[in-house]
């Protein structure tokens, strides 16, 4: 089985791909809320120095402002912070640092020559924030404060995330694989106990449940309860069918005996000796009808058991090819065999023998006049394929599927009529001998029939 199209590849992947997505989206939502936090803190921080700024400013003058930045400026480090006084012509009044961005910042003043007293503006500038405050018509104040701590955080918490989200992915999709093993474990059970159910027609098989878990487990309980029921309906219907079968064979014994016993008089005239005769075959057409039935029930229900073996395919047709051949050539049919030899099949002697014997039979008896039969036996790779072809009236298409139904006849208003058992027989047999058949057929031309047997290697 192609394992992408099995449940369990679905659901561990349908699991995989919703786990993924949601690792995803939480990481990219925290991670943006995370970044815009740390962002917004920078920005406060910015906001509360410009109005300490503007405060000291509007109270003791710029040349205050100047000495207790300057003394702040000792303290920090100037990576992290730098501190710029512009004057109304651009010029710089003081820097704290002199060897970070200078020149782009000087160029970018002129964003603040709109700015009103006491308004600002805050830009990014690599990888700084900048804030441009306007204390007085004469003076901007400018502050800029690094990012660069705030990208290592960021880093760090994208590494954590990429840990962390490896390490969820994978014991969730363990947890995935061991939940989705379980479910369709329970669901191959039932799906095991339903082919061996269905391949040899076994009914006493349930589906083994411990407890009642979850809804498979209880679907299991109905199906179990439900094949309980087919069961005991099946052996009633098989037991009726039966009796019915076996007591019908004893009348249509008396019939036949008194039959013959009538044939047997001398006082009989042509015409009465001939309805006996006729009595006669009739019964035992009815009685072969009747012992074709009961084969059928009791393969179909498990009732009989075949009794597989190592048999040579090749000699049981060569058997029949001999045994056919005069019956084909009395009736104008020349019957062929392409036999490939020693090729070995696992199958039960009588009734795989029967079964071709019925196809067999077929292919002369519904033949034309001078027509020909082509029994064909040979190996291909680990397959055994039989066939037999026909130059026979065919099988109109809409009927080939109808044909192994019980009697199912394709025309009754033929001359040459059967029981309508014979191609039943031969379809569960095939089953049973886990064959594969397939029929090619057209109206007026003839049919192919070929039969697929798997090899077999060592028995």
């Amino acid at each position: 089985m192609n394992l992408r199209k099995t449940i369990f590849f679905k659901l561990v992947f349908v699991y995989s791909l919703i786990i993924a997505i949601s690792l995803t989206f939480s990481f990219f939502t925290i991670y943006s809320f995370f970044e815009a936090y740390l962002d917004s803190q920078v920005k406060k921080d910015l906001i509360e120095t410009a109005k300490w700024a503007d405060s000291v400013y509007k109270k003791e003058g710029l040349k205050e402002l100047i000495e207790q930045i300057k003394r702040e400026a000792e303290v920090i480090d100037e990576r992290e912070l730098f501190y710029k006084i512009y004057d109304k012509n651009g010029n710089i009044i003081l820097s704290t640092n002199t060897a970070v961005h200078t020149k782009d910042i000087a160029l970018k003043l002129e964003d603040a020559g709109i700015l009103k007293k006491g308004n600002f503006v805050i830009k990014k500038i690599d990888y700084f924030y900048v804030i441009f405050y306007k204390l007085s018509d004469k003076y901007t104040f400018v502050v800029g404060e690094s990012i660069l701590d705030n990208n290592k955080m960021l880093n760090k918490l994208q590494e954590i995330f990429y840990i962390s989200g490896i390490i969820a992915f994978l014991l969730s999709f363990f947890a995935s694989v061991f939940t989705t093993f379980i479910f369709v474990k329970k669901l191959r059970k039932i799906s095991d106990t339903a082919k061996a159910i269905s391949s040899t027609s076994s009914l006493d098989k349930r589906i083994p449940v411990k407890y009642i878990s979850d809804e498979v487990d209880e679907l299991a309980i109905l199906l179990n309860q439900s094949f309980d029921k087919i069961e005991t309906l099946i052996k009633s219907i098989k037991e009726t069918s039966e009796n019915i079968a076996h007591d019908l064979k004893t009348p249509i014994a008396r019939i036949r005996s008194s039959a013959e016993l009538l044939l047997l008089e001398e006082k009989l005239d042509k015409k009465c000796a001939d309805t006996v005769v006729y009595i006669i075959e009739e019964t035992d057409r009815l009685n072969s009808m009747i012992v074709d039935l009961l084969t059928i029930s009791k393969l179909e229900s498990g009732a009989y058991i075949l009794k597989k073996e190592k048999i040579n395919l090749s000699s049981i047709l060569q058997n029949l090819y001999e045994l056919f051949k005069n019956y084909a050539k009395s009736k104008g049919i020349n019957l062929q065999a392409d036999i490939q030899e020693n090729i070995f099949i696992e199958g039960d002697t009588k009734y795989i023998s029967r079964a071709v014997s019925n196809l067999i039979d077929n292919a002369i008896k519904f033949n034309k006049p001078n027509g020909k039969v082509i029994i064909s036996l040979k190996e291909e790779d680990e397959k055994i394929i039989l066939s037999i072809t026909d130059t026979g009236i065919g099988i109109p298409e809409d009927k080939i599927d109808k044909i192994f139904d019980k009697f199912y006849q394709v025309d009754e208003s033929r001359s040459i009529s059967g029981s309508g058992l014979g191609l039943s027989l031969v379809k569960v047999v095939l089953e049973k001998h886990n064959a594969k058949l397939d029929i090619f057929s057209k109206e007026g031309e003839g049919t192919n029939i070929v039969i697929t047997f798997p090899k077999i290697t060592n028995l």
